[in-house]
């Protein structure tokens, strides 16, 4: 009797995050990465139109249920949809884990998704609040919940800003991710690459905002008000910045050239015209897939781990005035937290 092959998507391996209204960009972004993650009900649809053109990428879908009212999701046609669209393999429709004073414990409320896991040898989504990794009790108690699955999870963070700029919460995603084994991100900013250093199994690098975490129910995410410009993923900064932002500097502290093949040498201010955009897009993925490239590269886990939290000391380092009083910058609180890993 053969043995199935582990899934591409298990195997210390990166994908990129994108939505299912256009199969160009879903092709385009799979072809930086190991894989691609297409989020929304569609995903499949738009897939098989990839797939009839003889593309055979590996390919993640996230339905993005903790979104929607529980039982409005008809979870057997997605575990059906996913399987004729040849998924890398079948996720969940997705749960929200709620940490209000009053909820039941982590185990009870994924417990329904856990057995729809369970039945089709699937990957359970979960998007949990941010208190299940800054609560010491909360966190004990998803842990050891996740700990002792039959089956993959993958975990979506969620919080209306950045899920990882409460004290403690870095530590928290590095205590799980070399303790529970298998377990994915799937929607997650460039912290994705920090936990493939840490031993994740899989990271789903969002190339928007709204793809970088999920927002809790009745929740508005943060944005930068005013300002529409592109989001440009800086290396050496490890943080994303509007061009307008970046059009501000006047220092030699950070570089204004990318080095990337995508860019040439060119400045990336140039990012201020939005004609620019696709090229800003693909800045990012470019940016993005070399960095987590050469933290898988790193065969030893100890060094990998080093050299991530070595790259973002080196960042901090970059912060404060760039240029004037006025275009000061300062580190969030994520970069700080994964700074200490040097």
């Amino acid at each position: 009797m053969s043995i199935a092959p582990t899934p591409v998507t298990l195997r210390s391996t990166f994908s990129f995050y994108v939505g299912d209204r256009n199969a160009e960009r879903i092709r385009l972004c799979a072809g930086f990465a190991d894989a691609v993650v297409v989020s929304g009900p569609n995903g499949p649809a738009v897939v098989n139109t990839l797939r009839a053109e003889g593309w055979h990428h590996p390919v993640l879908f996230d339905r993005a249920g903790y979104r929607d009212e529980p039982g409005s999701i008809d979870r057997e046609a997605w575990i059906a949809a996913q399987l004729d669209a040849g998924s890398d393999r079948i996720l969940t429709p997705g749960c929200w884990v709620s940490a209000k004073s009053a909820d039941p414990s982590f185990a009870d409320q994924i417990e329904r998704d856990a057995n729809l896991a369970r039945s089709h040898m699937a990957t359970l989504v979960i998007a949990i609040d941010h208190r299940w990794l800054t609560q010491s009790k909360r966190f004990d108690d998803m842990r050891a919940t996740l700990g002792v699955l039959d089956v993959p999870a993958a975990l979506i963070l969620g919080d209306g800003g950045d899920p990882l700029r409460y004290q403690g919460s870095v530590d928290s995603l590095v205590a799980l991710t070399t303790t529970v084994s298998g377990l994915s991100f799937i929607r997650i900013d460039h912290a994705g690459i920090g936990a493939l250093a840490f031993d994740a199994a899989h990271a789903g690098l969002g190339l928007q905002a709204s793809h970088r975490h999920a927002v809790p129910p009745g929740t508005r995410a943060a944005g930068i008000p005013h300002d529409r410009t592109a989001r440009v993923f800086v290396p050496e900064l490890m943080d994303w910045f509007t061009a307008s932002t970046i059009g501000g500097w006047s220092t030699t502290r950070v570089s204004p050239k990318c080095r990337e093949t995508c860019c040439n040498g060119l400045e990336i201010v140039r990012f201020l015209d939005a004609r620019l955009a696709p090229v800003a897009d693909l800045h990012n993925r470019t940016v993005l897939a070399a960095l987590a490239e050469q933290i898988l590269n790193v065969p030893d886990s100890t060094d990998r781990r080093r050299l991530f939290g070595t790259m973002c000391a080196q960042a901090l380092e970059k912060y404060g005035s760039m240029g004037n009083l006025v275009n000061e910058i300062r580190p969030k609180s994520q970069l700080v937290q994964w700074a200490t890993y040097s």
